[in-house]
Order: C-alpha cells, then sequence, then structure tokens
C-alpha cells in the first residue's frame, strides 16, 4: 500500500515568495536577464560599465549601463539591488506582477524597467 503524502505548505509559501520577488541574485551569474512586460533582455556581465543608484521624492532609480545598453529600473527599496550589483550576483531582474502590488511591503519592488540605447538616453540629456 502507498502512503500519499501532503504537499509541504512550505512548498506554497517558497512560490509565493519567488513570485514577490523582483529580483534573484546568484553566486557568478555570466549574464543578468532582465524581463520586462513584453522583452527579456540578456546583458553579459563582460559588457557591465556602470550603475548608478538615484533616490528621489521617496522614489528610487538603479540606472544599469553595459556597452550599448542603458537599463533603467524604477521602484521603492533598490538600495540592495545597487549592492548586489557591485558583486555582479543579480542574476535577474523583473517588474512585480500587479496582482501582487502592496504585499512584501519590506522588501525592494520594482515597478518599471526601460532598456534604451546609449545614443537615445544621450538625446535625453
Amino acid at each position: 500500500m502507498e502512503t500519499q503524502t501532503k504537499p509541504s505548505n512550505d512548498t506554497a509559501t517558497d512560490a509565493r515568495t519567488k513570485n514577490l520577488t523582483c529580483w534573484r541574485t546568484a553566486t557568478s551569474p555570466q549574464c543578468l536577464r532582465v524581463e520586462t512586460c513584453n522583452e527579456v533582455h540578456l546583458f553579459p556581465y563582460g559588457y557591465f560599465q556602470h550603475a548608478k543608484f538615484i533616490r528621489q521624492n521617496g522614489k528610487d532609480a538603479v540606472q544599469i549601463q553595459f556597452q550599448d545598453r542603458i537599463v533603467t529600473v524604477k521602484g521603492k527599496g533598490l538600495e540592495p539591488l545597487c549592492d548586489a550589483l557591485e558583486r555582479l550576483a543579480v542574476e535577474r531582474i523583473r517588474v512585480r506582477p500587479e496582482k501582487y502590488e502592496g504585499l512584501g511591503k519590506n522588501e525592494g519592488t520594482i515597478e518599471g524597467i526601460e532598456v534604451k540605447g546609449v545614443q537615445q538616453e544621450k538625446a535625453h540629456d
């Protein structure tokens, strides 16, 4: 007779936590995966040039520059994301799904991600 075990509540909790997390770190990732609403970009860390953390009026932004692209991440509580970039330890970033808005208030949240060419960014300055 087979014994059936119930699925652990820890598994469900882990899945929910994974959905709430806007970025994931890893040990020595080869690239940064950037997930926007409609696209997935992969940026090799060999082309990483610069990152800048900006805080204005209670909103945070992190600009990440690669060889020919600038990724702008906007949200709240993004200083730990910048700290992880310092170690080149960010594996993935993505916008938090709207259905999870308001949950995980103690975590940093990404509200928007823009990917632009370096020339496009200079034209706006």
